[in-house]
């Protein structure tokens, strides 16, 4: 069954981040953290010395959706 995760964190001095991510089956927290890290490095420019930190990790069996304001 896919499993639907949005993951919110942040790096020091930076706006909170989220990533939506989609697997077959559900994931490791380990994993997850891991993914969510890799990305924000990759989408936001940010250096390895950059710390990031995950906030929260929700999980779902259907999309989740985010709503603003």
């Amino acid at each position: 069954m896919t499993k639907h995760y949005l993951i919110i964190g942040h790096a020091a001095f930076y706006e909170e981040e989220w990533r939506h991510m989609k697997f077959d089956d559900e994931q490791p927290t380990k994993r997850l953290k891991k993914e969510f890290i890799k990305q924000c490095r990759k989408d936001g420019g940010w250096d390895k010395d950059k710390e990031i930190y995950v906030d929260f990790i929700l999980e779902s069996d259907s999309l989740i959706h985010v709503n603003y304001g």
